[in-house]
């Protein structure tokens, strides 16, 4: 931890970890279409998810242990620093392209699971799509935006490192 790349790199292993293990990623949740919630004072129920629930977690703890023994080895940190750095951003385009291809899924599984019901189910079918168009309330959270700035000082303090840095203290 000689050099300031090494101490953007530290700085951006530890918004990795809050981001993956602590912040929410998604939430999922009503809208308040009717304004009855605002009208009684009742919040809209959603629930919050973190990354940690998804298959994709288990990818991000190995770059996570790579990450950390990447300071250990100084030939070469810069590289697996940076390489880290621009998979958390690829990662972050990749996440939020999965959450709207999920998103539409959902809402043409219950379209088609209405158009499904005999008799009306033809009918139905454009109704029950615009309502939970209309309903159901997605947003990418905290997390997600924290990622971004994570993989910019990865990228920025493997550069350094890559580049040799002046050690902190040399003039």
């Amino acid at each position: 931890m000689r050099q300031l790349g090494d101490w953007f790199s530290a700085a951006g292993i530890v918004m990795f970890v809050v981001a993956m293990f602590v912040l929410p990623w998604l939430t999922v949740g009503v809208k308040d279409v009717l304004g009855i919630g605002r009208t009684f004072g009742m919040k809209m129920p959603s629930k919050n998810y973190r990354l940690f629930v998804s298959p994709w977690a288990w990818l991000m703890v190995v770059i996570l242990v790579a990450m950390i023994a990447g300071l250990w080895f100084v030939q070469t940190r810069g590289g697996i620093l940076l390489g880290a750095g621009i998979v958390c951003l690829l990662f972050n385009v990749i996440f939020f392209i999965g959450v709207w291809k999920k998103t539409n899924a959902v809402i043409g599984d219950v379209v088609s699971l209405a158009r499904s019901i005999p008799f009306i189910g033809k009918a139905l079918g454009p109704a029950v799509s615009q309502l939970v168009k209309n309903m159901l309330d997605v947003h990418v959270a905290i997390g997600y935006w924290l990622f971004i700035p994570t993989g910019i000082l990865l990228i920025l303090g493997g550069s350094l490192r890559l580049a040799g840095g002046r050690r902190i203290g040399e003039v």
